[in-house]
């Protein structure tokens, strides 16, 4: 019965911190509001700790929900990491 409820909250804590992760991407990669992306990574940062201490939990407990929140850590950390091109600003003057 433990190993079933760590599971579940490993599964649950997987989708949870998927969502709130790509928010945070959005917010630091897609609005370009400073504070807004101030706040962005902060919260991703504080969600790459829970999921960090999520997987110590489950990898106490041997969960097989252990792989894809590995994956989605290094996922989230990449999609974060990654480099969006840079829009250059148009010259109006004659040439």
């Amino acid at each position: 019965m433990s190993m079933l409820l760590v599971e579940l909250a490993v599964v649950i804590s997987t989708f949870i911190g998927l969502t709130i992760g790509c928010c945070c991407i959005y917010w630091v990669k897609v609005k370009p509001c400073p504070r807004r992306a101030r706040w962005g990574r902060r919260l991703f940062i504080l969600t790459l700790l829970s999921l960090g201490t999520v997987a110590l939990v489950a990898a106490i407990m041997r969960a097989d929900g252990l792989a894809p929140l590995g994956l989605l850590s290094g996922m989230l950390i990449v999609g974060m990491l990654w480099e969006s091109p840079v829009v250059a600003p148009e010259d109006s003057s004659p040439l």
